[in-house]
Formats: structure tokens, C-alpha cells, sequence
């Protein structure tokens, strides 16, 4: 029996070798324009309007004498409007707060394997890069988007933490992985 000795194309491999280090907290202001830029609180918004429009739909009435609107249907979809394009982005920037705060002291890690949270040197969250599908940059920040399975993420990282030339390598890093929202 012969051998083959068969020769995969090597690979680029991502090193571990830190880019970037730099620790802070995220307030809740950049929260809420990370996560604006990032189109979750447009996205929502639709929803709240579709669920509200197919809520109030559901309530009028048209037969061959007139119609009808039911009252309680459309008070339920401006509650159901007012609930989704109000009320829930309030709650998920408090609670990204929250999540955020609980981390409180962990340093950000941008390095050739992906974005890392760690706390006393050991990883709280390790993203790679290839679970990272985009990012959006304004004056104050990046916000980087991604994906897990099913759950979409952003995670928000600040330019007032860095300096200058830091936050010209962070995004010269992101352009150069991550394709521009």
C-alpha cells in the first residue's frame, strides 16, 4: 500500500497576540447611540408598527351594511404600539446597563482571535471573529454586531476609553475584519 501524503493550503493563523487593551465602562448615553446605530431600536420600531397595524386590522369590521371597529382591539394595539416603540428600548438599554455593570473593572482585549472580556486574566466573554458580522462607527464610538446561534449581540466599545491613535488602530483593525454597517 502506497502512502499519500496529502498538503492542505496553510492557513492564516489567527494569533493571540494583544492589539488592543484598554478597561472602562460604558455609559448608558453611548449604550443607547451604539445600539441606534446598530438598527435595534429601528427594528423594533417596525415590529411595534406591523403588530400594531395587524392588531388594529384585526378589529375593524366591514360587511355589506357598513362597518364596524372594535374598540377594544384598537386600544390593544396602540397599547401593543406604545409598549414595543417606547417602553422596550427604555428596558433593553437598562438592562444591557446592568449587564454591563455586573462585569464592572474587566478590561477589553482586541487581539488576532477576536474581541475578549477579562476580569483578574481570566475570559469572561471571548468573541472570534468570525461570529462578528459588521460594525458601525460614529464620532463616539464602534459598535460591533454579531451573531451567536440565534441571538444577534452588540457590544459597544467606546473611543473616549482609547486614545487617539489607539482608536484609529481599532478601526483600521475592524475595517480590516469586519465589513462597515
Amino acid at each position: 500500500m502506497e502512502d499519500i501524503n496529502i498538503r492542505q493550503p496553510q492557513q492564516a493563523r489567527p494569533t493571540g497576540e494583544v492589539v488592543l487593551r484598554f478597561t472602562g465602562s460604558v455609559e448608558k448615553s453611548e449604550l443607547r447611540e451604539g445600539l441606534k446605530a446598530a438598527g435595534t431600536f429601528r427594528r423594533l420600531r417596525w415590529l411595534a408598527a406591523a403588530g400594531a397595524l395587524f392588531i388594529a386590522l384585526l378589529g375593524v369590521r366591514v360587511d355589506a351594511e357598513g362597518g364596524s371597529v372594535n374598540i377594544g382591539l384598537m386600544a390593544a394595539a396602540a397599547v401593543y404600539a406604545i409598549v414595543f416603540a417606547l417602553l422596550a428600548p427604555r428596558r433593553i438599554v437598562t438592562h444591557a446597563l446592568r449587564a454591563q455593570r455586573a462585569h464592572e473593572g474587566a478590561d477589553c482585549v482586541v487581539d488576532g482571535t477576536g474581541i475578549a472580556a477579562l476580569l483578574d486574566g481570566a475570559d469572561i466573554k471571548r468573541l472570534g471573529w468570525d461570529e462578528m458580522t459588521r460594525y458601525h462607527e460614529t464620532p463616539n464610538l464602534y459598535a460591533v454586531v454579531g451573531r451567536t446561534g440565534l441571538r444577534n449581540w452588540v457590544m459597544i466599545l467606546p473611543k473616549r476609553l482609547l486614545t487617539a491613535p489607539d482608536a484609529e488602530l481599532l478601526g483600521a483593525v475592524l475595517d480590516s475584519r469586519l465589513r462597515r454597517g
